[in-house]
C-alpha cells in the first residue's frame, strides 16, 4: 500500500487549537476560559484538534521532566524567547512580549489497513507538516517536516526505511521481533524504546530518550561498525567518538515547537527555514554567531524574525515577499556575540 492519508481537520482549526493552548499556559482569566469553552463546543473538530495539540505538548514536557530532561538545561521551555545573560533587560522584556508562541499542528493518523499477511506503506510529510502514525503492533512514529519513510511489518520483521528528514519512534517491545530503522549508512535496531533518527546532508544521527538501541554502520570507511547507544545519548552513525548528551530542547519538535538552547542564530534560522516557504536570511554573516535560547512556533517565521530583531536590535526587510531579511540597523555597530 502506498499513500499518505491526511487528517480531515482543516489546518486553520489546528492553528486555532495551538493558539488556545498557548493562551491557556499563562494566567488565563475567566473571560479567556469562557471564550475557550465556547470555541471548544462549537464544533467536534475543535475538541479533536485541541486534544492533539495538548497531547503533543504534554509528551514533550514529560521528556523534559524525565531524568534526561532535568539534567540537560532547558527544563520546561517557556512560551517566550529569552536571550543570553549579557543582553540588556529592556531587550529581554521586549523579546518576551513579541516572542509568545503556540504549539504547531500535529496530525495523527489511525492504524494502517492490513494488506495480506504483511503491512507495507509509504508515508511522507510536506513542508511545515508534523504527523503521527500508529502501526499495527502499537508502535508510533512521528514524522517531522519534509520527511519520507517506508514501513514493512510481517510475521518475522518490523522494518522502517527512513529516506529523508527526521522521525521519532516509540517502539512497543516484542521479544520475537526487533524493530529496525534503515538509514543511509546503516541501521538502528530497537526492541522497546523511544528515540529520534534524523538525516541531514547525508549524515544519519540517532538520539535516545528511553532504553537503548544497537547501531550498525554499513558505510565504507566507517570507524565503528556496531555500538550500543543508551538513553540520554546522541551520535552520528559510524562515528567512533564518544556520544554527545542530548538536550531537553531537542525533545519538543514533535509539538510543532522550535526549542533553542544557546543555539547560534545561523543554526536557528536554518532550522526554522525547513518548516516554511518564506525563508529568513541574514544580511551579515556575523549575525549567525549570536546565541538564542527559547521556544517558538516552527511554522511562524514572521514571529521568529520580529522577536530576533527586537532582541538584537536588527532591522527587518520584507521588500522580497519570499524572504525575511534580518540586517543590522544603519546606526548600529557590528553585531556582538
Amino acid at each position: 500500500m502506498t499513500g499518505s492519508p491526511r487528517s480531515t481537520t482543516p489546518a486553520r482549526v489546528h492553528d486555532a487549537a495551538g493558539d488556545w493552548l498557548a493562551r491557556r499556559q499563562g494566567n488565563a482569566g475567566p473571560e479567556v476560559e469562557r471564550a475557550f469553552r465556547a470555541w471548544l463546543e462549537a464544533d467536534p473538530a475543535h475538541r479533536t484538534a485541541y486534544d492533539e495539540a495538548e497531547r503533543g505538548w504534554r509528551d514533550s514536557l514529560l521528556l523534559a521532566d524525565s531524568a534526561i530532561g532535568r539534567s540537560r538545561g532547558l527544563g520546561r521551555a517557556p512560551f517566550f524567547m529569552r536571550r543570553s545573560t549579557h543582553v540588556g533587560a529592556a531587550g529581554l522584556a521586549l523579546a518576551a512580549v513579541l516572542g509568545v508562541t503556540t504549539v504547531g499542528v500535529v496530525q495523527q493518523i489511525g492504524p494502517f489497513a492490513l494488506v495480506s499477511p504483511a503491512e507495507a506503506a509509504v508515508y511522507q510529510t510536506g513542508v511545515g507538516e508534523i504527523r503521527t502514525i500508529r502501526l499495527a503492533d502499537g508502535s508510533r512514529i512521528t514524522l517531522d517536516t519534509a520527511t519520507r519513510l517506508r514501513v514493512v511489518l510481517t510475521g518475522s520483521d518490523r522494518r522502517i526505511a527512513l529516506e529523508r528528514g527526521r522521525a521519532r519512534f516509540r517502539v512497543i517491545s516484542d521479544r520475537r521481533l526487533p524493530f529496525t530503522v534503515a538509514v543511509p549508512g546503516g541501521e538502528v535496531v530497537a526492541r522497546g524504546t523511544l528515540f529520534d533518527v534524523s538525516i541531514a546532508e547525508g549524515v544519519s544521527t540517532v538520539a535516545i530518550w528511553e532504553g537503548s538501541v544497537e547501531l550498525h554502520s554499513s558505510a565504507p570507511g566507517a570507524s565503528v561498525r556496531s555500538r550500543r547507544l543508551d538513553a540520554g545519548e546522541r551520535i552520528a552513525l559510524g562515528d567512533r567518538s564518544a556520544p554527545q548528551p542530548i538536550s531537553a530542547a531537542q525533545a519538543r519538535w514533535v509539538s510543532g515547537m522550535l526549542a533553542l538552547d544557546a543555539t547560534p542564530l545561523g543554526d536557528a534560522v536554518n532550522a526554522i527555514n525547513r518548516y516554511n516557504g518564506t525563508q529568513i536570511r541574514l544580511a551579515d554573516q556575523r549575525l549567525a554567531r549570536l546565541s538564542v535560547t527559547g521556544a517558538f512556533r516552527s511554522r511562524d517565521p514572521e514571529e521568529f524574525a520580529r522577536a530576533t530583531a527586537a532582541m538584537f536590535d536588527l532591522a527587518v526587510d520584507r521588500s522580497d515577499p519570499a524572504v525575511i531579511l534580518l540586517e543590522p540597523r544603519a546606526t548600529a555597530g557590528p553585531p556582538n556575540r
